[in-house]
């Protein structure tokens, strides 16, 4: 059996019933396979960062669990931006970039498989109903350390994009 492990942020995690609607997409993802071949376990915390996860031990927790052929996908962004949080702030192209670079080497070194992922889009629209992206250098961060290392990319930044813009502000 192999395990799809995922390591991320609220747009991942699961999700109490008190605080439906709200869900995270790492949620729905075992219903996407035979439970006989794959197990997905989601590690997702709402307000995690690259460098909160790391600092939490919450991903040493996975690498120690991982075993050859296990996925690890990787999908963070949200709250390394947050500049005026010290606890989970790191910058696009220095901490971000070097923990992911730290994530995909901690995963190959176990021989599995690592799977990076953009942040998915927030949903802003300014009082002119024109939508508008918030999260700068950071999806460009992960696309570029996908390329430099050879990991598959799901571009979520991008797909989430398109599903925001066609729904439109209502």
């Amino acid at each position: 059996q192999i395990t799809v492990y995922l390591a991320g942020d609220s747009t991942m995690a699961e999700k109490k019933a008190e605080r439906r609607p709200e869900t995270g997409w790492g949620e729905y993802l075992q219903s996407q396979f035979d439970e006989q071949k794959v197990r997905v376990e989601n590690h997702a915390q709402n307000g995690r960062s690259t460098k909160s996860f790391i600092d939490e031990g919450r991903w040493q927790a996975i690498v120690d669990k991982l075993r050859k052929g296990d996925y690890v996908f990787i999908e963070f962004g949200h709250n390394d931006e947050k500049a005026d949080k010290p606890a989970v702030y790191a910058a696009a192209n220095s901490d971000y970039r070097n923990n992911l670079i730290r994530f995909v080497s901690d995963v190959r070194a176990k021989k599995a498989f690592p799977v990076l992922l953009t942040p998915v889009m927030r949903r802003r629209f300014n009082e002119k109903g024109e939508f508008y992206d918030t999260h700068g250098e950071y999806p460009d961060a992960v696309r570029k350390v996908a390329a430099e290392l050879e990991v598959p990319l799901i571009d979520m930044h991008h797909r989430s994009e398109i599903v925001i813009k066609n729904l439109g502000v209502e």
